[in-house]
């Protein structure tokens, strides 16, 4: 069933805070095939950076997409020096999220252009992020204006002007 015409986007409550682990967790790119990994990764300092004590910076901004009463995708950034996707100190870095059975929707899409109006509106210039090269939600990154400024072996590191 199609559900991006029923969810609504809606800041994240603090209170929802602690289901960003659980997104980012399911932002964790996996090949075709691959076995699942351990839901303790996210406590991997690495990772863990992009959800613990979050809402405490003033530059921690959170989205959620929200269906039937539940948070079915979340979009949330920081700023994050050591970061996957890190591009310079003013630059917060974004991570996306939408469960398994809402993908290829259209709920990825909203989520990111209402995060990239809030911050356009917030007055920062730019915002960055990483993808691996073989999830395919890059090509979704380029049609939003994502560019990529550097690469890895396996990463994209992107980032999309906002003036």
């Amino acid at each position: 069933m199609d559900l991006c015409h029923i969810c609504h986007i809606r800041a994240l409550r603090a209170e929802e805070y602690g289901r960003l682990k659980e997104f980012l967790y399911e932002a964790i790119f996996l090949p075709d095939g691959a076995q699942p990994l351990p839901r303790e990764v996210t406590d991997d300092p690495s990772l863990r950076i992009y959800w613990e004590g979050f809402g405490r910076e003033p530059d921690d901004r959170a989205l959620c997409a929200e269906a039937k009463g539940q948070i079915i995708g979340a979009i949330w950034c920081r700023m994050l020096p050591e970061g996957f996707g890190h591009a310079d100190r003013r630059t917060p870095e974004l991570a996306l999220a939408v469960l398994a059975a809402y993908r290829a929707q259209g709920i990825g899409s909203r989520l990111i252009g209402q995060m990239l109006e809030a911050l356009r509106d917030a007055g920062y210039a730019q915002v960055s992020l990483a993808v691996q090269q073989a999830n395919r939600a890059h090509r979704l990154y380029r049609r939003f204006g994502f560019e990529v400024i550097r690469e890895t072996p396996e990463e994209f590191i992107m980032v999309k002007s906002l003036r």
